[in-house]
């Protein structure tokens, strides 16, 4: 039978030995961070449990991921750190916090984030804490008032002083001297730090032991056979909402499956019976790796954009079918083979070229540069010295699809990922990125990477600086800062291309 899946983030707060002995059918991974949950192939009916997660070494799993996982009809629950915060933050649309950090963070208690953080060792390690949260040294102090351990003078200034240092510096022996420079006794400090070595009280442990209790029970009162539901769950305190599927979020979802008979791409939040994606590669580390790997990639790129550009002057949304977009292209556009995966330019660089005014760009040369045969310095960065030499019916066109990419407020990728879903190429080269995720290579150093950088702009005919921002554009890249980022997450399955090579 398919069962529904329970998926525990933890790290410092829990042990996945403690999580596996009170929830065994859990699968247990480290603490969660951006471009994570999306890759996991939860579907409705599932249960998330964020306990830990990261923010400094990574950057922190974002408000949008969590709630296209709502979206999908995924129970979401958080305790103790991260999940504490984002559950406190997103309880209107349906996630569910435990325990007392929770309740403090959505009541107004807790303000500050540094109130959860705590530098911890590596997985290796096993994530043992390397200092303080302060809500949990603030918790000890409390306690070791109760106990009689320490009065309530030493345990307010030992919570200022942790409190007035960077949270990474909130280790035991860091926050001590802090409080006997503040004047607190040493008597005081001793016997708080016998309390707590021996004790060894915490909030947040509690909070996440609540979590996994609320997560069991849960589970037990919704069954555990897999019901296949549709996405749009998201509901916005109890009424339901649309989750906007920005440009953003298609960036951070994986990229899964083929598109259908009719080219539309599957849907962004997976219902599929399988649990995991195939591949769970996201779109950016799909379509950089057609850009750096196949030589038919701009002209791919260069047609998607016309074609985008032509629909756009009809007021044809982007996510019609591509059968759909095509039937209406062949108004204005000649198409020998309308199921063409790239459609030739010179049909496409005709109509643009009479729709350029629709466009917002310069229906001549002379119009572009106030005056002058060529195009004006800004947009002829975009062109390459033969192309500005090129009729302004065609050069126009060409300038249209490289300014296309570049405006933030289009979602080139979902027309662009429809094309490349079809394409013959696609599974290979999903399977090359995943088998470089799978068995990394070393990263490269500097070195390596600038001249890795130099052979792929050499190998796409950027011989100088002027070649280099047409060259990046005719990729799909908005300047070198992208693809220096697209060669060191791709080093892996591009060190054996040769282009790469010295």
């Amino acid at each position: 039978m398919n069962r529904n899946r329970i998926v525990v983030t933890v790290g410092p707060t829990i042990s996945r030995e403690e999580v596996l002995l009170r929830l065994p059918q859990a699968e247990v991974r480290g603490p969660v961070a951006a471009d994570e949950v999306l890759r996991w192939g939860l579907q409705s009916g599932d249960s998330l449990l964020i306990i830990d997660g990261l923010f400094l070494q990574a950057r922190a799993v974002r408000h949008k991921e969590l709630l296209a996982v709502l979206d999908r009809g995924v129970r979401l629950f958080g305790s103790s750190g991260m999940g504490a915060l984002r559950a406190a933050e997103l309880e209107a649309f349906g996630m569910r916090g435990a325990g007392k950090v929770f309740r403090d963070y959505r009541d107004g208690v807790l303000v500050g984030d540094d109130e959860v953080a705590v530098t911890h060792a590596d997985a290796e390690a096993g994530y043992r804490p390397l200092g303080w949260a302060l809500v949990d040294l603030r918790h000890a102090a409390a306690v070791a008032v109760r106990c009689g351990v320490v009065d309530p003078g030493s345990a307010d200034t030992i919570v200022r002083a942790a409190k007035a240092l960077p949270f990474a510096l909130r280790d035991t022996p860091t926050v001590i001297e802090a409080a006997r420079a503040q004047g607190c006794h040493g008597a005081a400090l001793a016997a708080f730090g016998a309390f707590c070595r021996q004790r060894k009280p915490s909030v947040m442990r509690t909070d996440a032991l609540a979590a996994l209790r609320m997560v069991a029970a849960d589970a037990r009162r919704a069954g555990g056979e897999r019901l296949p539901c549709p996405t749009g769950h998201l509901r916005y305190r109890g009424r339901p909402a649309e989750l906007s599927v920005t440009t953003y979020l298609r960036y951070w979802a994986p990229s899964d499956g083929a598109a259908d008979q009719a080219g539309n791409a599957p849907a962004l939040c997976c219902t599929a019976s399988d649990p995991v994606p195939p591949g769970g590669l996201r779109d950016d580390e799909v379509i950089n790796a057609f850009a750096l790997t196949c030589a038919g990639f701009p002209d791919l790129l260069r047609s998607v954009a016309a074609e985008c550009l032509l629909l756009d002057t009809l007021g044809v949304p982007v996510g019609a079918g591509l059968r759909d977009q095509r039937r209406l292209l062949s108004t204005m556009v000649e198409l020998d083979d309308p199921a063409a995966l790239c459609l030739p330019w010179k049909p496409l660089c005709r109509a643009l070229s009479s729709r350029l005014t629709a466009l917002n760009l310069p229906v001549s040369a002379l119009s572009a540069a106030g005056g002058d045969r060529n195009c004006s310095h800004a947009t002829s960065a975009l062109l390459r010295s033969h192309e500005k030499t090129l009729p302004w019916q065609e050069a126009g066109p060409l300038l249209a699809t490289r300014v296309w990419r570049c405006d933030p407020r289009v979602d080139w990728r979902s027309p662009l990922m429809q094309r490349l879903r079809i394409s013959p190429d696609f599974v290979r080269i999903c399977a090359a990125v995943a088998r470089g995720q799978h068995a990394p290579l070393p990263a490269p150093d500097p070195g390596e990477l600038r001249e890795g950088c130099r052979q792929v702009l050499m190998a796409w005919g950027a011989h100088d600086s002027a070649d280099i921002p047409p060259s990046l554009a005719a990729h799909g890249f908005l300047g070198l800062g992208e693809l220096v980022r697209a060669v060191h997450a791709g080093w892996s399955y591009l060190h054996g291309n040769t282009t790469l090579r010295s």
